[in-house]
């Protein structure tokens, strides 16, 4: 009897991956434009920060203090590439089932996002508003979720996920109890994000959880919750910032995470800015924390970098940035761009909260090339 063959279901059928943020990266690293788009609700176009612009279908975002734009800051910065974009793709009031209508003219060849080559997809906080029930929120946000998944591959474009920025909503506002009995903090986190972790896995797709991470800038950072999430719901200037950093360090694998006790010398391995590795002591018997430092006599007296790190700072208390030398008084560092003088062997230099901090050493005027580390605690 002849039988036949059983056709592969759209449901089982997942597209193969196009790219990763490494790829983003090292494209960025030989001057590549590379555009990733961010695309999302009010959240993700700035509103109710500084400058802040209504994004309008299809045209370049213009709103200075987005996390996007404060991004694209700071990868320029650290990839040496003043060409490289990233799209602010945010539309206040809106959500997922919206969303998969306008992709074509947002994303088609008219648009100034035509070659968006990544988009990290968003949403989540307004769609709890159309729906009667928990089951239909995530019935309904996963369907259109995955639309935007498979448009993405269907115009080869790499697809990846972010869960919510944090919200201040514990419990539903009194004159939106009747109606919207689902506007809490919890519901987004417990149905819409989770159901962009199952996505994730199911399609192998790069997930950013910021979520996670602002909702610890709410609860452990020393700035006050009005300064971060005025009006409860969008992250101002601070907290754009903060999502900046967060994604730096997502999309840059040089990035050091410190949550807790870290030291940060020549034996590290994602420092840059170095010394040649013939100019290094390693003693047989270290007398210190640093078994392996530099002190060496360079044949000139120029100021020469000589160490330099990405730190994502990412505990739950500030933590305390040492930095560590010799004898030379001449060595000094810059904490993100900011002159620091060493005081002697053992500096304190501050208390780093969360986020995101660029050190730099640098030998001074002189020939000697003299330090350690740094140790954060």
């Amino acid at each position: 009897m002849q039988t036949n063959p059983v056709e592969q279901s759209n449901e089982t059928r997942i597209p193969q991956k196009i790219c990763t943020f490494n790829d983003a990266w090292t494209e960025w690293l030989q001057g590549s434009k590379f555009p990733i788009a961010f695309f999302g609700d009010s959240t993700v176009d700035g509103a109710n920060t500084t400058g802040w612009v209504a994004n309008t279908i299809g045209v370049d975002g213009a709103s200075p203090n987005a996390f996007s734009k404060k991004l694209e800051e700071l990868l320029r910065q650290a990839a040496n590439n003043e060409v490289l974009r990233i799209y602010n793709s945010g539309f206040t009031g809106t959500n997922a089932s919206w969303a998969v209508t306008i992709l074509e003219e947002q994303y088609g060849v008219t648009s100034a996002y035509h070659d968006t080559r990544m988009i990290g997809i968003g949403f989540g906080i307004n769609d709890r508003l159309l729906y009667p029930n928990e089951k239909a929120y995530r019935d309904g946000f996963k369907g259109s979720i995955e639309q935007i998944i498979n448009w993405c591959y269907s115009k080869n474009i790499q697809p990846f996920l972010l869960t919510t920025q944090a919200i201040l909503e514990p419990g539903v506002k009194t004159e939106y109890a009747d109606d919207y009995p689902m506007r809490t903090s919890e519901h987004v986190a417990s149905i819409a994000n989770e159901v962009k972790r199952e996505l994730a896995e199911k399609y192998g797709l790069q997930l950013v959880d910021m979520n996670k991470y602002t909702e610890s800038f709410l609860l452990y950072s020393s700035i006050s919750v009005q300064k971060i999430i005025s009006d409860r719901l969008h992250f101002g200037d601070m907290g754009h910032r903060y999502e900046a950093e967060v994604l730096f360090s997502c999309l840059s694998p040089r990035t050091i995470v410190a949550d807790g006790y870290t030291k940060i010398d020549y034996s590290s391995q994602k420092i840059k800015d170095s010394v040649p590795d013939d100019w290094l002591t390693i003693p047989e018997a270290p007398t210190d924390s640093f078994k392996v430092y530099v002190e060496h006599t360079k044949a000139d007296t120029t100021d020469r970098n000589i160490m330099s790190a990405w730190v994502f700072v990412n505990a739950r208390r500030k933590l305390t940035l040492r930095a560590y030398k010799g004898s030379s008084p001449d060595t000094y560092v810059k904490i993100n761009g900011n002159n620091r003088s060493l005081d002697g062997e053992e500096t304190i230099i501050d208390q780093l909260d969360l986020g995101l901090y660029y050190l730099e050493v640098f030998t001074g005027s002189s020939s000697k090339v003299d330090f350690k580390g740094f140790i954060l605690d």
